[in-house]
């Protein structure tokens, strides 16, 4: 099967290409402006993410996968992609997603209704599509560990295990889907095995546990109690700014109340399991980064 992957640099897409080269079984074609030295001899180099440009470089394409991040910027990225692969014939197209439930044009996440137009395209088109769910990445607890947060930005939003204190939404026993991001690469990797039409949404999931059970094992693992602080949706709502210079500013707040909506609460689809792959689970990824720091 030949692949086309979209935002292999960093973040998620990294690990996917890795994933898919270590098995070996497709073809992958990775697209990008520029080359990539970690993934050289696999790289097609498009001038740029328009239609016009991006449909040769789809030719014989089974699958394309997005994972180019920051929608806000991509939008148009996105959309040319969808549509240059209904053109192009593709079979299959997984659109740039893996975190929470989609929220539709008044998502909350403000940075995630640029994923719309997109989908658009998708709804409209006769592909097989999936939207990948796969919570909040796990490797955010081992931050500012740069081993441990593999190709993903250091970033923390409720648990920061390094300074041992936490800022939970809600009462914090809420159900929530956290995934290591290696995990989802050799997930999709897997999947690419199977025959037929994937879920949609496709629901990849390491493991669902609340935030106080998280905190227990962090403390656990750090040896020291947390200093814990609980907010309310009236809170969470009262600390979002008007008019921000940067998409990004109430971002943690909206992902908080996006947490609140249950967006983050879902398991893996159980006729779709990635071949019973075993998941990397909170416990093992803070003692290995975390067991031996005082």
């Amino acid at each position: 099967m030949k692949v086309a992957l979209a935002g292999a640099t960093t973040g998620v897409g990294h690990c996917i290409a890795e994933a898919i080269l270590k098995h070996g079984k497709h073809t992958l074609i990775i697209l990008s402006r520029h080359d990539i030295s970690a993934f050289s001899g696999h790289v097609h180099i498009v001038e740029s993410y328009t239609v016009d440009s991006l449909i040769p470089a789809l030719s014989g394409v089974h699958t394309v996968i997005s994972a180019i991040g920051d929608h806000s910027r991509s939008a148009d990225a996105q959309v040319a992609l969808a549509e240059a692969a209904v053109a192009a014939n593709v079979v299959r197209f997984i659109p740039s997603g893996w975190s929470g439930a989609d929220g539709g044009e008044d998502d909350v996440i403000e940075l995630y209704r640029y994923q719309q137009r997109a989908l658009a395209v998708l709804r409209k088109s006769k592909l097989q599509w999936s939207f990948p769910q796969c919570g909040i990445f796990l490797n955010y607890f081992a931050t500012p560990q740069k081993d441990g947060l593999g190709p993903l930005k250091p970033l923390k939003f409720w648990i920061d295990v390094e300074n041992c204190r936490a800022t939970i939404p809600g009462d914090g026993n809420i159900e929530l889907a956290y995934t290591a991001v290696e995990d989802v690469g050799e997930f999709i990797a897997r999947a690419l095995d199977v025959d037929g039409q994937w879920p949609n949404p496709l629901r990849i999931v390491g493991t669902t546990i609340t935030h106080n059970k998280l905190v227990k094992i962090a403390e656990e693992v750090r040896g020291k109690p947390f200093t814990i602080a609980y907010k309310n949706r009236e809170q969470l709502t009262n600390e979002l700014v008007t008019d921000p210079p940067s998409i990004y500013v109430n971002l943690t707040t909206q992902l908080s109340l996006a947490l609140l909506d249950k967006r983050f609460t879902f398991d893996s689809d159980p006729d779709f399991d990635g071949d019973g792959f075993q998941f990397t689970q909170p416990r093992v990824l803070m003692e290995k980064w975390w067991s031996t720091v005082q």
